[in-house]
């Protein structure tokens, strides 16, 4: 699918705001998505690192999912 942007313009041809076709707007929505569990995968990660190199204790499975729930 090509991505296709309208601009809308103000009287003194400034882009104001633009328009997205709902399909691409929901592609976006779900790759933002993914990019932000990505992220908090990879922060988790240099948590324990972290952790384990000052070591500091990490909470047990069971307090992990509960405070992820």
């Amino acid at each position: 699918m090509r991505s296709t942007v309208q601009c809308l313009t103000n009287e003194a041809g400034e882009r104001t705001a633009g328009v997205v076709a709902y399909a691409e707007w929901e592609k976006l929505q779900r790759q933002q998505r993914q990019l932000k569990q990505k992220l908090e995968t990879i922060q988790g990660f240099r948590g324990v690192q972290e952790a384990r190199r000052t070591g500091r204790a990490l909470p047990s499975l069971r307090e992990f999912l509960s405070d992820a729930g």
